[in-house]
């Protein structure tokens, strides 16, 4: 059998593959109990892995929660569609996962419908020593209380951490830019009939 050197040139000719990407993000469901209510609720598990060392390097829980009461978050609203950072979790600091997740929850809210809206419960739980505001507050993220973002700001430009008293629980998010609601026909037409009718009483 004769093999036609030719049908090789296809394979060679190829363009090299792109660079692989730093982290690997892959999601899991599972049910999560809520501890406000009680009730049980379907989450989304992401874990990140370091695909040039191969390690697990953190974990982010989310849930899009729709018609949410926006007291606290989009206050501008009086319910709205955001996606929730019920948990984030770093093995390792200052590597730049945490911001990767944060851009990964960004297009999860777009997918899921929530306009890119974004919040999280800012805590000293799981690390007393460095409080998650400061990270979600240089991730653009802000909250109703003007004086608590004004001295996360003075800690950020000062290089220093939060303190503990400063350091309860926040209710934080991302703004978005809203997109205007376009007037319906029935409006434009009754402008349109006004108008009018001023215009024809001037006359």
């Amino acid at each position: 059998m004769k093999i036609n050197p030719n049908c090789y040139y296809s394979l060679l000719n190829r363009k090299p593959v792109k660079e692989i990407p730093q982290v690997l993000i892959y999601t899991t469901r599972a049910i999560a109990t809520d501890l406000t209510t009680g009730k049980s609720r379907i989450v989304n598990v992401h874990k990140m892995a370091d695909t040039k060392t191969g390690h697990y390097v953190g974990e982010m829980v989310t849930q899009a929660r729709k018609k949410v009461d926006c007291t606290y978050i989009y206050p501008n609203k009086i319910t709205c569609d955001a996606l929730e950072i019920v948990r984030l979790i770093m093995e390792e600091r200052r590597m730049g996962y945490g911001s990767k997740f944060i851009e990964f929850a960004k297009h999860e809210s777009q997918q899921k419908g929530c306009n890119g809206r974004v919040f999280a419960l800012a805590s000293r739980l799981y690390d007393r020593q460095h409080p998650s505001h400061i990270f979600y507050r240089k991730q653009g993220f802000t909250s109703v209380d003007k004086k608590l973002n004004k001295i996360m700001d003075e800690c950020i430009a000062n290089g220093q951490n939060l303190d503990i008293e400063h350091a309860d629980n926040l209710l934080m998010y991302l703004p978005v830019k809203e997109k205007p609601r376009k007037s319906s026909g029935f409006f434009k037409k009754l402008k349109n009939l006004l108008i009018n009718l001023f215009n024809y009483n001037i006359y």
